[in-house]
């Protein structure tokens, strides 16, 4: 990978010099239109069935157990939890939705897929200088902390989306916006995938975005998620349009669970590979649903990852587990992160992401920044590489920033005894959380910094946090 910088870590290449040496290994992106319309036919219940089935048979074989009270994944159940993924999408492969047939593998494709990029780990590089930031591969006992790719999560209205975006890119630690927030609403014009509105409302929301970042003095940052445009037309249009290109975007590709494919992520993907852009690779599963525990999530997540891999080639993936309710940062969901996240620092080689945040309904209280918290604790031990997510406003970035760094290099044992502390203060204070605080009440519009009150009860976590053994600086 041409070596390493003075800390340690690898130095960066670019996306596609790394892209062309490693295409020629993998299966290439046109395979996969013969592997959709002539693999089996099969009903998409049935699919489900199938799946669910054999991830149970799996987790059972390989002796893989959700541990509350473990919640940094150890060495043994990693390796398990990789090769129950390798056989599960081996055994039963991707569904694509427009033809109703099954994408098929096999088994040796997917064990070169994760040895070609565990041979070649991770290290990407955004922006322009002054605000280059790199994605790297990083081990959970590394001491160097998770880059901030601090994004911009959820919704934002038009009077203060703006605001919301200056408040994360004038942070220092912010090396750039993970994902953007979306607008629901543009006067009378809402955004519908796959019409005009789209498009519209898209481009609005990236000169908003340049306004942002010209204010913050960052207009070289990278930009990371292209996301209300979604569809391959507004995504192509989008990036038509001048402001976004291979530099500061990636593009989602991922499948939806659980392991679900469609045209939609094989165009994107063949555009990424056109343009030289590093694709957004996300693996969601849903806990409650057709994986019963975190055990089960996490090999299907790892299922799911090598199923992005096999088509986009890329080198960065997200995990996020989440519950049937839409709720996160618990203990079930902190394991199954770590399951997979670790699975992937000891055989695939990938620069590892996730969300760190609360539940919406918590976003900008301090019962956020504790689940926050607890999400830092276990994903930094279990070797996360970056967070696309950092919070719900630019303090709270910092804050996080400052736990991160705080928590790199623990060991997995202190990691999961600090991650247990957090927990049961998460469990006093989330039956009272009922409503989030809109950012207009955090943070004042015209000065965009935080208000008093809020600021303050922010800062007393941190106080709370070092009193439960966090090594903050």
């Amino acid at each position: 990978m041409g070596g390493s910088s003075p800390d340690g870590q690898p130095h960066a290449v670019s996306r596609q010099g790394r892209t062309d040496e490693r295409r020629e290994r993998m299966i290439p992106i046109l395979d996969f239109q013969d592997r959709s319309v002539r693999g089996p036919v099969m009903e998409a219940d049935d699919f489900d069935l199938q799946l669910a089935f054999k991830v149970r048979e799996l987790v059972a074989d390989y002796g893989i157990k959700y541990d509350r009270e473990h919640l940094v994944v150890d060495d043994r159940t990693a390796d398990a939890i990789f090769h129950a993924a390798v056989d599960l999408l081996a055994d039963v492969g991707l569904y694509h939705m427009g033809t109703q047939r099954v994408v098929r593998y096999a088994k040796d494709e997917l064990e070169q897929i994760a040895k070609e990029s565990h041979d070649n780990p991770a290290c990407v590089s955004f922006g322009k200088y002054p605000d280059r930031m790199t994605l790297r591969y990083r081990r959970g006992t590394d001491s160097w902390a998770p880059t901030n790719y601090g994004g911009v999560g959820g919704v934002a209205n038009k009077e203060w989306f703006m605001e919301y975006t200056q408040s994360i890119a004038q942070e220092e630690c912010v090396k750039g916006i993970g994902i953007a927030a979306c607008v629901p609403q543009l006067g009378n014009i809402d955004p519908k995938a796959g019409t005009l509105t789209e498009v519209v409302v898209a481009l609005w929301e990236q000169e908003a975005m340049r306004e942002a970042l010209k204010r913050a003095g960052r207009l070289n940052m990278n930009l990371g998620l292209l996301c209300t445009a979604s569809t391959p037309s507004g995504t192509m249009a989008v990036m038509e349009a001048g402001y976004r290109d291979a530099y500061n975007t990636q593009i989602g590709i991922h499948i939806m669970p659980e392991q679900k494919l469609s045209w939609n992520p094989l165009l994107l993907a063949q555009y990424c590979e056109i343009k030289g852009i590093e694709p957004w690779q996300s693996s969601m599963s849903c806990i409650g649903g057709l994986c019963r525990d975190g055990a089960e999530v996490a090999v299907t997540m790892v299922a799911n990852a090598l199923g992005q891999m096999s088509y986009a080639h890329g080198c960065t993936m997200s995990y996020f587990p989440s519950h049937l309710d839409g709720t996160w940062a618990t203990r079930d969901s902190h394991w199954a992160f770590s399951g997979a996240a670790r699975a992937s620092e000891r055989h695939m080689g990938l620069a590892v992401g996730t969300a760190i945040s609360g539940d919406v309904n918590t976003w900008r209280t301090p019962t956020s920044l504790w689940q926050s918290a607890g999400v830092v604790a276990v994903s930094t031990a279990s070797g996360m590489s970056y967070a696309w997510v950092a919070g719900h406003t630019g303090l709270e970035t910092r804050l996080i920033d400052r736990m991160m760094q705080a928590c790199a290099g623990l060991s997995p044992d202190h990691a999961n005894e600090l991650a247990q502390k957090i927990m049961l203060k998460v469990d006093e204070l989330l039956p009272a959380a009922t409503k989030q605080v809109p950012f207009p009440e955090a943070y004042d519009l015209r000065t965009v910094q935080p208000k008093p009150d809020y600021e303050a009860g922010m800062w007393r976590v941190m106080d709370e946090l070092a009193s439960l053994g966090m090594p903050l600086k």
